[in-house]
């Protein structure tokens, strides 16, 4: 199989031109005849993102078509080296192409137009799961001699990927640093349940030809291998965040990885997979879900509690305010016509979701390099899990 394309594909800002962006948009049939003769790079002005550039390009149009774009969304991926490395090891650019070229047309709810996708080839999924499975089943020291050197080896690769998405103007989002108020948070749950209870239990989502990824990790033995070689330091360095009870329910996720992670991997429902405020806008036509580069099949508290987790203020209401998001999502969920997915056994899944994001902001204070203004996610998301976790991990 040929590595790259014979084409050009641009992975910078400085690699746009008047000429691709014209045959991109008219790939997608919104013009016919017009070119574009002018264009402008800008931020896109909704969130932040660590591992890839999101641009927005405004066009200018040598002849007036009905369906020609003001403006398009650009996708490439991050320039730094070791973000880019991490995000491919589990599959971040390739899964949102395969959800826009596989599965947006069949959502629920809003998502940008899909207007173009290209991807130099990768290895085949069969290649792909042998050399994780070899690379998974390695010595526990090995795994946590990698961990500990992860952004160092583990190297991108030389494939390019451009996505071209509709842009949507004229919305607001909710960002990392801020809580969203709480009739938008009412709405992204209710979305969620709409998009889960859609595709509940569909035979699709345990079809390795539509959904390749799995939702926690590919690697689960590698990803506590990271854990092991840099918990004590990021410990040592902020005891302010990860404080005891944090502590042990990381710990524990760890501890029971491999059973944990096959219990939220099951394939009841099409998951967004990152689903923080910053992925959701709101217009005055609907809200609008965004950036589906952790998409696959799993069980839906891994969508609900995720969000919760960066969504409540810390402080002694937290909980009570956590467990009555749950309780208002699966309501809804019902209501869409689910009725196999008990209240009590999604309660314990949203807890465990807790888990796992106190072990990823333990991961993300070691290995990624991003902040929020100065913030890592480690600091602005940590408190709040905190807040949230019960006094023990949940029985599995």
């Amino acid at each position: 199989m040929a590595t790259r394309l014979p084409l050009d594909i641009p992975q910078t800002p400085g690699e746009i031109t008047a000429d691709w962006l014209t045959d991109v948009v008219r790939s997608s049939g919104m013009v016919t005849a017009a070119r574009v003769v002018d264009f402008e790079v800008g931020s896109p002005g909704s969130g932040v993102g660590f591992t890839g550039q999101t641009l927005r390009v405004g066009l200018t149009w040598d002849a007036v078509e009905d369906d020609a774009p003001a403006a398009v969304l650009v996708k490439f991926p991050s320039e730094n080296a070791g973000n880019r490395g991490l995000a491919e090891a589990e599959g971040g650019y390739d899964r949102e192409f395969d959800f826009y070229e596989r599965l947006a047309h069949l959502v629920p709810v809003r998502v940008p137009r899909l207007i173009h996708a290209v991807r130099d080839p990768g290895p085949s999924g069969t290649a792909r799961k042998r050399r994780e499975r070899i690379i998974d089943g390695l010595p526990a020291p090995v795994a946590k001699f990698i961990g500990r050197h992860a952004r160092k080896m583990v190297r991108p690769s030389h494939r390019r990927y451009a996505l071209v998405l509709e842009y949507v103007a004229d919305s607001r989002v909710t960002t990392a640093q801020t809580l969203p108020p709480a009739e938008d948070l009412t709405e992204i749950l209710h979305t969620l349940a709409r998009l889960h209870a859609h595709f509940w239990r569909h035979p699709m989502l345990d079809d390795a030809a539509v959904i390749e990824w799995s939702m926690v990790t590919q690697m689960p033995n590698v990803m506590h291998g990271l854990y092991r070689a840099w918990r004590n330091e990021v410990v040592a360095r902020r005891p302010d965040l990860f404080v005891e009870r944090f502590m042990h329910h990381a710990d524990w996720f760890g501890d029971n990885i491999e059973r944990l992670v096959a219990h939220l991997n099951e394939p009841l429902a099409l998951r967004h997979g990152d689903s923080r405020t910053d992925n959701m806008l709101f217009t005055d036509s609907g809200m609008v879900l965004i950036d589906f580069g952790v998409s696959g099949s799993g069980r839906p508290a891994g969508d609900v509690a995720y969000l919760l987790s960066e969504s409540i203020p810390p402080g002694p209401e937290a909980r009570k305010a956590f467990l009555a998001g749950c309780r208002d999502y699966h309501a809804e969920l019902v209501a869409a016509g689910v009725d196999d997915h008990p209240l009590d056994a999604f309660l314990v899944d949203c807890e465990v979701v807790l888990a796992v994001q106190a072990y990823r902001a333990v991961l993300m204070e070691a290995t990624y390099e991003a902040d929020y203004d100065g913030e890592s996610l480690a600091e602005i998301w940590g408190p709040r899990i905190g807040a949230l976790l019960a006094e023990e991990p949940p029985e599995i």
